[in-house]
């Protein structure tokens, strides 16, 4: 008789944080691949909001890696999408139903309102400021439509 794995879901996350190791790699060699910025962000925030910790974890490092592989500086996508989940999305709960446009205006928070709370920041800590190009359009809707299946 064969016993099933204890700990499905832990092994399974591992494995994505491995595939996500290797995938955010070879995006920034191929400008076509996303950086999955967004869905990361929204992961983030579905682990903050089922308060589980084993796959907050599991968000985290993959942000962290994001922000390793992007030269952006320790802990900002981690600050960002904590206060973006915090402070702006329960607001925007309120006030909509659509779950779908929730979930497009997180698209476009990830995208922009990173690049804007980067160069908040950059400009108080006197760094140069993160570039924005027409690669990120593409990207977001890539993303939103992946987002959208979540």
């Amino acid at each position: 008789m064969q016993r099933s794995i204890t700990y499905k879901s832990t092994v399974s996350d591992l494995l994505w944080v491995a595939v996500f190791a290797i995938y955010i790699a070879l995006s920034s060699i191929y400008l076509f691949l996303p950086p999955m910025l967004a869905i990361l962000g929204y992961l983030y925030y579905r682990a903050l909001q089922r308060h589980d910790l084993f796959s907050l974890i599991v968000a985290s490092v993959m942000l962290l890696m994001f922000e390793a592989e992007k030269g952006y500086w320790f802990g900002s996508t981690l600050v960002f999408f904590t206060l973006i989940t915090h402070y702006v999305i329960p607001k925007l709960e309120q006030t909509m139903q659509c779950t779908i446009c929730i979930k497009g205006i997180f698209v476009l928070l990830s995208y922009f309102g990173f690049s804007l709370f980067l160069g908040v920041v950059n400009s108080i800590l006197l760094l140069s400021l993160p570039s924005l190009d027409w690669h990120v359009l593409f990207y977001m809707a890539i993303e939103f439509a992946l987002i959208a299946i979540i």
